[in-house]
């Protein structure tokens, strides 16, 4: 692996761009770093800053920069800046083009064994969305413009999106798209592939798979699921010929991580090695470009309710520095942004300073990106195994039993029961958060006063990748001692389970219900074993139960959150009508909320954008594991969505109109003129 280890420097150095106290993803002075950047978002032509980064240009990139050079100081919202991004940019999204519909074909089998109708209706017309999301790259349309710069990376094979403001491939989302793409069949099996292929090529390419398929994404990566997309794939498909291109990249990056990513530390006289999130960066993130120079620069915040609160003092150049470097690893967390990165995550409960000023993801070690090595290490070396190359199998199972023992040691508390994130700068595990009116009895349960035992889903993925000790993970009644809080929180709240057990506006908090976490908390009920040898057999078997119970029951709850949120913003089958007053066809959320089974839609102000890539594939996946079990989802009295409240904060899936003017394929793109 020596080999592998010196290449992935190589390439990741090149794909930064280093010059003095400057550490950005690429050298484009547009799309990266600069004046340019710096001036167009802070004059804030667009609501969303990924909207400009996403432009290609339609001029040479020193004309762009010499007519950039002559507008008028200070830069502007204004007709000076609209003309001059009409005269030189082209339009977010023109690199690709959708697959015409007739060219895709679906052939979902597993839905002949599904009980419900409804739910086959409802699953069937979300597997119709897939189409819809699909694209290929085709350039800028630009080859006779020579000079002329984009941010997009080249793709060479079909892809799915994964919806909204999200116009190119991401990292860690297309794990749970593969999942929903194999189980839909038809032309999605090669499409499934296509995307394993298409983040091999960036592996070999720049030597580890970024965030998306940006240049500005070009110093981070997510959380490194490509070697469970090839086992997925492997596994669904019986196609193990995939492992031959594979394996060496697998390998290749998962030195990445090892190279770029590593903290060791000392416990009982051993050294334990994990790995954090720790991205390389000095500049506010492109795509977020405002967002970041705000939370690191004003002196003032204003909160929600519009009062405000000032700083004692600014940040030096050096803090600043910092903080850049760890909103990048909150993103490259896929967690951007939650209370468990703040210092003080009372700043964000009590909205009345700058909630993410006390970003500490780098000084964190966290579990479910340990769990996640822990798994590509294992299935490495199963692939090998399967090769029969016997001595890198045991040293990549090897590679996993030192690190599920690093977890042990380091972030496994036996008095909660619980895996925990390490805390690098207060040299212990973060186990307790604030306290809120939402705290339940298990969480209160052992803690300090006006604090609780934090929960967040992270926490479970060891369940799920098998990194937790045999003790455990072989016990279905240590499993069920370990999931008693999903349990609790199924009993307390109407919709699945949310990030964590603290409100504070972050997205990646409390009330939020992603996805993939319920993915991840069901697979870890569903490995507990049905058979084991114990003093307490009775008991043991009546805790398997328990287990596969509840999974049955999150998955319920998941299906029937999906449904009647679709069914609000006008979703219907053949069985139930449309509600009165509902507009649109129903919409797929990439997240939803855990005090409700029904989410409010969107409207007004924003285009709200059909998707949403692994909403869609858990969804598929969970019907597949569980289609003779589930029931018609249960609604009780739901009614048409409501439009948006004026201040309501915009979703992922939503794109601002004056946006939606520079995106290709929108109606208000197809509308707007350029002179």
């Amino acid at each position: 692996m020596r080999t592998f280890a010196i290449l992935a420097s190589a390439q990741l150095a090149t794909a930064l761009y280093q010059n003095g106290s400057v550490i950005a993803p690429c050298d484009s002075p547009i799309y990266c770093y600069g004046g340019l950047l710096h001036e167009i978002e802070l004059a804030r032509p667009f609501s969303d800053s990924k909207t400009f980064v996403d432009l290609p240009t339609i001029r040479p990139l020193d004309e762009v920069l010499a007519a950039f050079s002559n507008l008028t100081r200070p830069i502007q919202n204004n007709t000076e800046l609209n003309n001059f991004l009409t005269t030189y940019f082209g339009e977010a999204g023109s690199e690709l083009e959708p697959v015409p519909t007739d060219q895709l074909e679906t052939q979902p089998d597993f839905l002949e064994n599904v009980n419900s109708s409804v739910i086959v209706d409802f699953t069937r017309q979300v597997i119709d969305i897939w189409p819809d999301l699909t694209r290929r790259y085709v350039g800028t349309g630009t080859s006779n413009c020579t000079g002329c710069v984009n941010s997009f990376i080249p793709i060479n094979r079909t892809f799915v999106v994964a919806g909204g403001r999200f116009r190119e491939p991401y990292y860690w989302d297309s794990f749970w798209i593969v999942e929903g793409l194999l189980r839909t069949k038809g032309s999605f099996t090669q499409i499934a592939e296509n995307i394993i292929e298409n983040f091999m090529d960036l592996v070999e390419e720049i030597g580890f798979v970024p965030n998306g398929a940006r240049r500005y994404y070009e110093n981070r990566s997510q959380p490194p699921l490509l070697t469970q997309m090839v086992r997925v794939y492997v596994e669904y498909t019986q196609n193990y010929t995939l492992l031959e291109r594979a394996l060496p990249v697998l390998e290749l990056e998962y030195e990445f991580w090892v190279n770029n990513r590593s903290v060791t530390l000392e416990r009982g006289g051993r050294n334990y090695t994990l790995h954090h999130y720790n991205v390389s960066n000095t500049q506010p993130r492109p795509e977020s470009y405002r967002e970041d120079y705000i939370t690191a620069n004003n002196l003032t915040y204003f909160n929600e309710e519009g009062e405000q609160f000032n700083a004692s003092q600014p940040l030096n150049d050096t803090q600043k520095a910092v903080l850049y470097a760890n909103l990048a690893s909150g993103a490259e967390s896929g967690w951007d942004y939650a209370s468990r990165w703040l210092k003080n995550p009372s700043d964000a409960v009590n909205d009345n300073f700058f909630p993410l000023r006390s970003l500490n993801v780098i000084n964190t070690i966290p579990v479910e990106l340990n769990s996640i090595l822990y798994y590509n290490e294992i299935t490495i070396a199963e692939f090998h195994r399967r090769e029969g190359n016997y001595s890198a199998a045991r040293q990549w199972a090897e590679l996993a039993r030192n690190r599920s023992e690093a977890m042990t040691a380091i972030l496994w508390n036996a008095e909660h029961y619980s895996y925990f994130d390490y805390n690098l700068t207060s040299s212990a595990q973060n186990i307790y958060t604030l306290a809120d009116n939402t705290s339940t009895p298990l969480s209160l349960a052992g803690a300090p006063a006006g604090y609780q035992v934090g929960f967040q889903l992270s926490q479970l993925y060891p369940f799920w990748t098998g990194a937790a000790p045999d003790s455990i993970k072989g016990d279905p009644s240590a499993i069920r001692r370990a999931f008693a809080r999903v349990e609790e929180a199924l009993d307390t709240e109407a919709g699945a389970i949310s990030a964590t057990n603290l409100f504070t506006g972050q997205q990646w908090d409390e009330p939020n219900v992603w996805p993939p976490l319920q993915y991840v908390v069901i697979q870890g009920l569903l490995n507990a074993p049905l058979e084991v040898s114990g003093d307490d057999d009775e008991q043991t078997a009546e805790d398997y139960v328990w287990t596969q119970d509840l999974a049955l029951r999150l998955a319920q709850r998941y299906t029937d959150s999906l449904y009647c949120t679709w069914r609000s913003t006008g979703g219907a089958t053949d069985e139930v009508p449309q509600l009165p007053g509902a507009e649109g066809n129903g919409t797929i959320f990439e997240k939803y909320s855990d005090e409700a089974i029904n989410a409010r839609g969107g409207g007004g102000e924003y285009t709200v954008v059909e998707g949403f890539g692994w909403s869609n594939g858990v969804l598929i996946w969970a019907v597949d594991q569980f289609g003779q079990k589930l029931t018609t989802p249960d609604c009780g009295n739901i009614t048409a969505a409501a439009p948006p409240e004026a201040k309501r904060k915009r979703s992922a899936l939503e794109i601002s109109k004056r946006d939606a003017m520079w995106i290709k394929g929108t109606k208000e793109n197809k509308m707007f003129r350029k002179k």
